[in-house]
Formats: C-alpha cells, structure tokens, sequence
C-alpha cells in the first residue's frame, strides 16, 4: 500500500518519525464480504473486547481519527504493535 493514503499513529496526515507507526489505509470487509474503502480509510482492531459481540478499533477517514467499539462482523485489519 505505499503511496496510498495512511495514517500516523500521532497525528493522521503528519510525517512519519522513528517512534510512530504508520498504518496504511486498507479499507475493510463489508457485511456482504466484499472489499471496500481500500486507499480512502483504515480500520484495525484493538485486542479489547466489548462484550461478545463488539470490539474496540482505530478507524480514520481523511485527517479525522476514531477510537470506538463496533460490531465484530466487520473485517477490520489486525497489525501487531508493541
């Protein structure tokens, strides 16, 4: 995905630096299991549940970024960071 758009895990829209993790804009599964948004959001889970049916995740679309739950039948990326 380099070259598409992403996000910094510091600032969405800003220049990447040693200490902050870039996370590319890879859309997400639809309900219906097709692809979409690739290249204009992101969405990746959080190892926090919310009960059985909802996760928390990092969404961002243009230069706003989100921290909320969802419902877990949404394919959302996973990407280990320490």
């Amino acid at each position: 995905m380099r070259g598409k758009k992403a996000c910094r895990a510091k600032t969405c829209g800003g220049t990447n630096s040693s200490n902050s993790v870039e996370f590319p804009a890879v859309g997400s599964r639809s309900t219906y299991g097709s692809l979409q948004g690739a290249g204009t959001y992101g969405g990746y889970w959080s190892s926090v549940a919310d009960g059985s049916d909802n996760a928390y995740r990092l969404y961002f679309y243009s230069s706003n970024l989100y921290v909320n739950y969802t419902d877990k039948q949404y394919g959302f990326s996973v990407r280990c960071v320490r």
